[in-house]
C-alpha cells in the first residue's frame, strides 16, 4: 500500500486521520510546524470549500509533501484540513 496522501485523492477525512496515526506511531522524533506570521490568515478548507480563519503561529503538521497547481500543501490544524501556500509554512523544530 502506497502511505503518501495525495492531494487529489483527498475524500474521506477519517481515512487520512486514521494513515496519520498509523506514520505517527512508526516514527520518533516529529518535526513542527506553524503558519507564519501574526494575526489571522484565511485558507481553503478541501472538504467544505471553504475559506477557513486561522490565527498564525498555529502548530500545524504537513499531510502530505505534495503540491497543488497553486503551490498549496494540505496541512492538518487543530480543527480541520486546509490547504495553506507552502511559504506560509514554518519549521519550528522536532518534538
Amino acid at each position: 500500500m502506497d502511505d503518501k496522501i495525495h492531494i487529489d485523492e483527498f475524500e474521506d477525512e477519517a481515512a487520512v486521520i486514521d494513515l496519520l496515526f498509523d506514520q505517527l506511531s512508526d516514527h520518533g522524533p516529529i518535526q513542527n510546524y506553524a503558519l507564519s506570521g501574526s494575526g489571522r490568515g484565511w485558507f481553503l478548507d478541501p472538504k467544505s470549500a471553504q475559506m477557513v480563519m486561522v490565527s498564525r503561529g498555529t502548530e500545524i503538521f504537513p499531510v502530505s509533501d505534495e503540491v497543488d497547481s497553486s503551490n498549496r500543501m494540505l496541512v492538518g490544524t487543530p480543527y480541520r484540513l486546509l490547504l495553506i501556500p507552502q511559504d506560509e509554512i514554518q519549521e519550528i523544530g522536532w518534538n
